[in-house]
């Protein structure tokens, strides 16, 4: 396989960025998650408005900061969303989402948005969905031949008169995972639904002022349109979620999406700290993750994330636990930052 990047690369070189992720799963409303509290005291909220305050002191840290998915959704953390180019949410209003992009551009930080484009969540019913405006990158109109053909839109009796409406092409994904059973899965073999993924993050770059990506469930389309897109976008950064603690996987799927993107390090959360300082066997770090494989420049290491912190039992120390550790957590986060590579501090570890 080759490791060189593509000309128009999302992929930094020699870069020393560090990553914050700027939310956690349920950071939208106060005391989330739950009623769970950290230390004695609650999170709290990560909303747009939120973030203001912390707009300097994030600048003077962090290089680049993720952001949750900001376009109209379900509602909650945005997973489900409804209308990409709808981008008033949970988290604040499209205003307050600009004004903090600016505030982050104001101290030399980089704005990485979370973008879903396995998936998409109906206006109303299953098979009637939102139009995208992306103004002069072009407006889009998704009707129920734009979803695969292996949704459950065509199996579920929950579907109604949607029912047998999926008209596209087989899900193009991975495996037993490729289709995403929650929400209507994209059919990117369709040239309307390549144009609109083409469209929305180059909205994102040069109307809202977005940096780079974060790339959702890659588990669930063909990770070769992750180059395309990015390419369309010329995004500065991209990272994509594959989520998979085998090396070799990480880098097959790197392959995929022609060395365009960098990855999440899954090998390196499970080796090195889930299975490693966790359970006081330090010889898991060594030679652990994407590094470990001389393929630093790809990773993106990290501990915890929305996904993991007090959700289940991947998270570090097991569910719940992470935050009574705070010794290993630290350990963790020594060896992410002298590492190559470009290391994920999560919200709740930095608050607190």
């Amino acid at each position: 396989v080759t490791n060189e990047p593509p000309v128009k690369s999302s992929v930094p070189a020699e870069c020393e960025d560090v990553m914050l992720q700027a939310f956690y799963y349920d950071a939208y409303q106060d005391g989330a998650p739950g009623d769970v509290l950290i230390n004695g005291e609650q999170l709290g909220h990560t909303k747009w408005s939120k973030l203001f305050s912390l707009s300097s002191e994030i600048g003077s840290y962090f290089d680049l900061v993720w952001l949750p998915p900001s376009g109209k959704s379900e509602g909650g953390t945005g997973y489900h969303q409804t209308q990409y180019s709808n981008q008033n949410s949970a988290w604040g209003k499209q205003s307050e989402l600009l004004e903090f992009i600016s505030r982050m551009h104001a101290v030399d930080t980089k704005v990485v948005a979370d973008i879903v484009i396995n998936h998409i969540a109906g206006s109303s019913g299953w098979c009637t969905f939102s139009t995208m405006n992306f103004g002069t990158y072009g407006t889009f109109a998704p009707k129920p031949d734009w979803i695969c053909s292996s949704d459950e839109m065509n199996t579920d009796p929950a579907a109604g008169s949607c029912n047998g409406k999926a008209t596209g092409a087989y899900d193009d994904g991975y495996g037993s995972e490729a289709n995403y059973g929650a929400g209507r899965d994209w059919d990117h073999n369709n040239a309307k639904v390549r144009e609109m993924c083409k469209a929305y993050p180059t909205w994102l770059r040069k109307v809202i002022k977005i940096d780079g990506f974060r790339y959702d469930y890659c588990k669930g389309f063909h990770n070769s349109h992750i180059d395309d897109y990015n390419k369309a976008s010329e995004a500065y950064f991209s990272v994509m979620e594959y989520w998979d603690g085998d090396v070799n996987a990480l880098q097959y799927h790197l392959n995929d999406a022609n060395w365009n993107t960098l990855a999440f390090d899954f090998a390196t959360k499970y080796t090195a700290f889930n299975d490693g300082i966790a359970a006081d066997n330090y010889y898991k770090l060594k030679g652990a993750g994407l590094p470990g494989a001389g393929k630093s420049r790809y990773a993106v290491t990290f501990l915890d994330s929305h996904d993991s912190f007090q959700r289940d039992n991947n998270e570090f120390c097991g569910l719940g636990n992470s935050m009574k550790y705070p010794g290993k957590v630290q350990q963790c986060y020594a060896y992410m930052l002298s590492m190559p590579g470009i290391p994920c501090v999560f919200y709740p570890h930095w608050a607190k």
